[in-house]
């Protein structure tokens, strides 16, 4: 990638991302990087989400959630309606420049992955920045900097996915 500062990012596929649909039962994804409080330490953060069940009778996805940061972690599961698709993709890619958005290639080591990129800013100034992908979930990079544009929770780029059986 051409940003400064950027972990650069592995993407592990057990089988071919565009071969499946998802969301699947089984698709998993994980996100690693680096957190930096306010005394500037910083500390690493992992996050894992995973399709686990699915209620035919509600149409609702089960979806676990691993937080890691540093010694510290945290699960929880969820139910949804919506889970991120490849038509929602299609659909984010078609407005992306609509909507404030810029198309971005991310070159990882398999290979270039066709992205939107957002920003949203909040009432303090700080700016949290997304890459919308063709993957489960749907982001492929998020990351998090203070309003005078440094990193603050740093760059959480997709390290792992599984698309489900």
């Amino acid at each position: 990638m051409a940003r400064s500062g950027v972990i650069v990012f592995t993407f592990v596929m057990v089988s071919g991302l565009t071969a499946l649909a998802y969301p699947n039962i089984g698709d998993k994804v994980t996100w690693s990087g680096t957190f930096k409080d306010t005394q500037g330490k910083t500390t690493e953060i992992q996050i894992t989400k995973e399709v686990v069940g699915f209620n035919s009778d509600n149409k609702h996805w089960k979806v676990k959630k691993h937080t890691k940061v540093g010694d510290e972690s945290a699960s929880e599961t969820i139910e949804t309606l919506d889970l991120f698709t490849p038509e929602k993709y299609k659909q984010v890619l078609e407005n992306c420049e609509k909507q404030g958005g810029v198309i971005e290639t991310l070159e990882t080591n398999p290979g270039k992955y066709k992205t939107c990129k957002t920003s949203t800013t909040d009432t303090s100034g700080v700016v949290i920045e997304k890459w919308w992908g063709d993957i489960p979930f749907g982001i492929v990079s998020k990351s998090t900097r203070g309003p005078s544009g440094e990193l603050t929770a740093g760059e959480l780029p997709l390290m792992f996915a599984t698309l489900g059986l």
